[in-house]
Formats: C-alpha cells, structure tokens, sequence
C-alpha cells in the first residue's frame, strides 16, 4: 500500500468511523470503476498487428490488472484514423471491411480497474489518479459508505453532498481526458452543479 492510499484510507476512516477495511476497499473499488468509465481519464495506446483478410482483432491492455472500457480511436500505420469499426466487446476490435494494407495499427482504449486481487485487497491503478483526483476520490468512497443502508455511520443527506462533489470531479477529470491535459484546451464546459 503507497503513502498515497495510506492517507486515502485514513482519511475514509475519520470521516466514517466503525467502517471495516473491507467495506472501504469494496467500495473504493466500485468508486474507481466509476471514476475511470465515466471520466476515460485512464488511457492506452494498445498496438496491434492488422493483415488483409481479417475484419476482427483483440486487444489487451499491457496491465493484467485493468480492463478495456471503450475505444477512443485507431490509428494505422501512418498515424491516420482508421474507420468505421466497432468495438460492441470491449477489446475486440472489428472494422467494416478488411484493410488494404497490412501493417500494426494503434488503438487507444479508456481503461478501468479490474478485479482487485493484489496482495493488499487495493484495486491497481495508476498512481498518479490518486495524487491527482484524491479530493474527489475520497468524496466518492465517504459518499458511497454513508450512503449504505442501517449501518452505524449512514448519513443520506452528507452522502449526497459527498457524492455531489465526486460527481464533479469526475466531470472534470472527464474534461481534462478529452484536452490531454492541456490547459486552455477549450474554455467552455457545462457548469459543475
């Protein structure tokens, strides 16, 4: 476990006391997944091997521990888009026609968490979407814990001012993914509410 996910634990432990470590880690791992398919924030160029005669290719993320969520688009081989593909499986790939030309072709893929079977119980992530987004990270995992029914530690309405928040910062996560980051990249958004 990282300093990190240290303090993200502590912090969930003050702010709703009597929750077991296994309450908090489910639900930050149903709290990332939501983090990361509603804000394609996590993203990976995945390349593949493209010939002439087949329309369908899988593809797999380079960490065992995350699962593809959606396609964000390829590229072929001269850094070009390559259309019109589908993707109705996440991680296979299947384009309308066969291409013209072999060659590798880039796919870049949103990922999210998947099963958190490391030795800790954590689900794996990047390191840097916890330094990042640990505000509304922890917004998300207290909302989602006091938002448990007949539990010591419900409380509805602080739940929804914490998952309010969390929603927010998946919006803005979201906004950041499609600019790369880049500041200034467009100054009009919908307003956080």
């Amino acid at each position: 476990m990282s300093s990190d996910t240290d303090r993200l634990m502590n912090n969930a432990r003050s702010r709703v006391p009597g929750a077991t470590d296994t309450v908090l880690k489910q639900e930050l791992f149903n709290v990332m997944n939501d983090f990361f398919q509603t804000s394609n924030i996590w993203q990976e160029d995945v390349a593949f091997a493209v010939n002439t005669t087949d329309k369908t290719y899988t593809i797999t993320p380079a960490e065992s521990y995350a699962a593809i969520v959606r396609s964000l688009y390829v590229l072929n081989s001269g850094g070009l888009p390559v259309g019109p593909y589908q993707m109705l499986t996440p991680g296979t790939i299947v384009f309308k026609d066969v291409q013209s030309q072999a060659g590798t072709y880039t796919a870049t893929v949103s990922l999210t968490v998947d099963d958190p079977l490391a030795g800790d119980g954590f689900p794996q992530f990047p390191a840097w979407v916890l330094n990042k987004y640990s505000t509304g990270i922890i917004d998300g995992l207290v909302g989602r814990v006091m938002s448990q029914p007949a539990k010591p530690y419900t409380n509805i309405q602080l739940a929804a001012v914490h998952l309010r928040s969390f929603r927010s910062c998946m919006s803005d996560a979201k906004t950041e993914a499609l600019h790369k980051n880049v500041n200034n990249g467009q100054t009009w958004r919908f307003p956080k509410f």
